[in-house]
Formats: C-alpha cells, structure tokens, sequence
C-alpha cells in the first residue's frame, strides 16, 4: 500500500514538472519575435514620455498685450507689448510659435490707473503642461474712458478735376450723419467723418455710388461702414445780367445763373417782366431756363 501511494505521489510530481516546462517553454521560448517587439515598443513609449517631461525655462520677449475693458470703457497704455519667462515640458515650450497675452479690465472705473500683471490675471493660450513664471513689466499705467456716441455730419471728399467746361452742381452723402461711437476725449475732437476720396477724373455727368467712410481712429469706431454719395455735374455756369425794357416805361436788371449756353446768346426782348400789386417785378423765363436758371436779383431802374 505504500508502495502504491508513494508512486501516484511521483507521478503527480512528474506531471507537475513538466506542466511547468510547458508553461516556461511558452513564456521564454514561443512567439519570441513577438514578444520582443513588444518590449521595444515599451521601452519607446518610456523613453518619449520621459523626454516629454524634461522641465525647462524660456523667454518670450515682445509678446503683444490686449487689455480687455467692458462695454462703457476702453483702454489707452503706453505697454502693449510684455516679455513672458514660462516653465514646463521641454518638447511643448519648444513647439511654441508665437503668443499672445491680454488683461482683463473689467470692474475698474474710469480714469488713471496703474494695473500689476500677474500670471493670475494675465491670460496666454498655453500648451498642458506649461505655465507663466515671470512677466515683464509687471505694472503697467492705463487711463480708461467712457464710451459715448456723437452724431457728425458726412463729408464728402474728392480729389481729380472735371473737364473745364463741367462743374459739380451738388454732392449729396446718404445718410447725411453717421453715429460714431468712441472714448470720450476722441469724440470731442471729431467734427465729421469722411469718405474715401471719389475721383472726379472722366466724369461727365449725374452718378451715384457707395462710398467707404475714412476712419482715421482706431478707437472710433462707426454705425456704418459706407454711405450712398449722389454728384450732379453740368456744364459751368456763368452770371449775367440783362436790362429788360417794360411797358410802364422803366427797365428792370435782373441778375440770371446757370449753364453758360442757355445765358451767353440771350437778348433782353426774350424775358417777360410783370409787376405785382407792391409793384415789385417779377421776371418770366424762356421754358428752356425754367429748371437750369436762377434769378438772384432784380432791380427796377
């Protein structure tokens, strides 16, 4: 019986034996290319996140500043340009192109004052991993103004000539008043806006076109960014009296404006003068110089 025992007490250590050559023979000697190729990816994969990691220090110089104000303030300062000093991965700071910073103003009143940067309420897009350690200047001195709005008149600019005999009878801007919103101490000084200047070379009569508005301040800005601009052009016109004879045995001057042709050739037989009851004369025009010719005076003699 003890024989027996002892021998299923081999056996089974036999078979324990080679389960476990078995097991090793699969660990250590089977798809051993495979195995090998996924400790090379592991160790890869250590080395890059252990490179990623490297700390290191930069300076950014020449970083533009913005100053961010609410609605019925607006920032003037001399700074707009800091100098950054940021820590962090090595790989991301190097990958860094350019940046930008800005302030949040909002919350302080108007007038003179002097704000401390800090990497608190300093904001910078910056990469995971990379933070602000020092800014340069860290003070700087800002004036914030009230935003109003003032209505100004539009005018109309030009530049080029018109042929000799042509003049612009007139410019008309649509709308006549543009609503320009700003700082205060810039509205104060703003009297009207301009357009862009509109070329009268060439032109030869009646047009219309949309014209930009000429914007010279940058902290001014407009309700509108064009206007519809109307010319009337026509031939020069000329000032001429004539002496008209009446019935009642006086002459009457009248003093006539318009296009040089319609006046130059006249004779005084062709204008009717009548008197009203104040016998004041009131002088009658050709139908040709109803619409193109003014009266400016008339004086009985």
């Amino acid at each position: 019986m003890d024989k027996e025992m002892q021998g299923d007490k081999t056996a089974r250590t036999n078979h324990s034996l080679v389960l476990a050559k078995d097991l090793l023979r699969k660990v250590f000697l089977e798809d051993w290319h495979l195995k090998l190729l996924a400790l090379g990816i592991t160790l890869a994969l250590w080395f890059a996140v252990t490179g990623l990691s490297k700390p290191t220090t930069a300076r950014f110089s020449n970083v533009r500043l913005s100053m961010q104000s609410s609605d019925n303030t607006i920032t003037d300062s001399e700074v707009n340009t800091i100098d950054l000093v940021l820590s962090g991965d090595a790989r991301k700071i190097n990958q860094i192109d350019s940046l930008s910073a800005s302030v949040d103003l909002r919350g302080l009143a108007p007038g003179e004052r002097t704000v401390t940067l800090t990497p608190t309420n300093v904001f910078v897009p910056l990469p995971p991993g990379v933070k602000i350690d020092d800014i340069w200047p860290n003070r700087v001195q800002v004036k914030l103004e009230r935003v109003e709005e003032k209505d100004v008149p539009v005018k109309i600019e030009t530049m080029g000539d018109l042929a000799p005999n042509l003049e612009v009878y007139s410019r008309t801007a649509t709308p006549s008043r543009i609503t320009v919103r700003g700082p205060e101490s810039v509205l104060d000084q703003l009297n009207s806006i301009s357009t862009e200047k509109i070329d009268l070379k060439g032109r030869t009569g009646d047009f219309t076109l949309t014209q930009p508005l000429a914007v010279t301040d940058s902290k001014a800005t407009v309700q509108r960014g064009d206007v519809s601009v109307t010319f009337r052009i026509g031939e020069r016109r000329i000032e001429k009296q004539f002496t008209i004879p009446t019935g009642h045995g006086k002459s009457v001057r009248v003093t006539l404006y318009g296009p040089t042709s319609l006046l130059q050739k006249r004779k005084p037989d062709e204008f009717k003068v009548t008197f009203d009851s104040e016998d004041t004369p009131q002088v009658t025009l050709p139908a040709d110089m109803v619409n193109s010719v003014v009266i400016k005076s008339t004086k009985v003699l």
